[in-house]
Formats: C-alpha cells, structure tokens, sequence
C-alpha cells in the first residue's frame, strides 16, 4: 500500500514567522466594528428582556384582574342575595301586617253586617234564583219566622213584575237563621246562609295568617 501526503512548506514557514492566514477571507475586524456588534447585541438583549417583561407584567395583570373581578363578582352576588333576602322578608312581614289588618276589620264588621245586613242579603240570592228559575211550575222558597214577614212584600213584588206570582210559595222554617233561606224549583236548589259565609271568609284568613311566619321587630333583629 501507497501512501502520499502532500505539504506546503511556503505556507508552514509563513505560520511559523506569524504570517500566517493573511490570504484568509475573514479579515479582522477593526474596532468601530466590534463596537457596533457590542451594541447591536445590547439591543437585541434590551429588546428580548423587554418583550420578556411585556409578556410576563400582561400575564400577571390578566391574572390580577380575573381575580379582582371574580371578587367584585362574588361581593354583588352576595349583595343581591342579601338584597332579595330582605326584599322577602320585607314582604312577608307587610304582608302578615296586611292580613293581620284585614282579619282584625273583618271580627269587628261581620257582626253589624249579620245584625243589620242579613235579611237583605238573602233577598239579593233570592231574586237571583226566582230569576234563575223563571221557567219552572213552582218556585218553593223558605226564610226564618224573623225574615219572611219582612221579606215577603219584596219577593212578591218581583214575583209580579216577572209575571210568576202564581208559581211562588212562601214558607217559614224554624231552622233557619235570619241571613239565610232555601228555595227549591223544578230543577234546581238553593241554600244560603250569610251568617256561614261570613264564618268562611274569617276562617279562611285565620287559616293563611297560621302559614305566614310572625314578623320580627327590628330592634329584636338587631339584638339577634
């Protein structure tokens, strides 16, 4: 086997006498040079550290700011809340003071209504019925011993003008309380009693003033 190496001796004497590389491309840089890549790398630097920073502080103030809105968030759901919370029992309380109102009006009324109003206001379902039952052979119609005597000339009245005197029959019954009376026709009945009606209309208050919780006073709310 053959082996050739080739040599410059010209060349290894020029490095030898440190005149080496003076055919290379890269010539040396002067010092205006190296300056300005000094500095070009300062910039390039300053640069990326702002653009670094930029990025971080947005990052951060996004992070700051859902947190502060995720507060402010939370603070007027909790002030709505309370908000309804005494728009609610504000209402409940106005409410238990209207009933309480309507209840008390209604124990001191009824009684001066079933003393002075009863009569009448059995007149008023009578006529309604003697009306209702205009097309029948007989028209039955039964009051207190108190209210028929009373009652009679009004009932006959409207009886005549309806042109159905003969078909009405008046009839006292014991049972039965001043505000109430019972008409029967061919076919149909009728029983009304004001004296009931008033009893439903306080029961049925007493019954929803039970299902309303009693309001506090604001000092007791306070002190609790």
């Amino acid at each position: 086997m053959t082996m050739v190496f080739s040599r410059n001796f010209d060349e290894e004497e020029n490095w030898e006498n440190g005149q080496g590389g003076k055919n290379c491309a890269c010539d040396k840089l002067t010092a205006e040079e190296v300056d300005a890549l000094v500095e070009a790398a300062k910039a390039e630097a300053f640069q990326s550290g702002l653009d670094e920073g930029y990025n971080s502080a947005l990052a951060k103030f996004r992070e700051e700011a859902d947190q502060t809105q995720g507060a402010a968030l939370a603070d007027i759901q909790s002030q709505l809340r309370r908000l309804f919370e005494n728009i609610n029992h504000h209402n409940t309380a106005l409410e238990a003071q209207i009933l309480d109102f309507t209840l008390s009006i209604c124990e001191q009324v009824f009684p001066y209504l079933q003393h002075t109003q009863s009569h009448e206001r059995a007149l008023v379902q009578i006529k309604k019925t003697m009306r209702l039952a205009l097309n029948s052979p007989h028209i039955n119609i039964m009051l207190s011993n108190d209210a028929l005597p009373k009652l009679t000339p009004f009932i006959e009245q409207l009886a005549d003008e309806l042109g159905i005197e003969d078909q009405i029959k008046l009839s006292p019954d014991e049972k039965l309380e001043d505000g109430a009376t019972v008409v029967e026709w061919q076919n149909g009945f009728m029983s009304y009693n004001f004296d009931i009606v008033c009893e439903r209309i306080l029961t049925a208050l007493k019954t929803v003033q039970s299902t309303i919780p009693t309001p506090l006073i604001k000092g007791s709310e306070e002190s609790a």
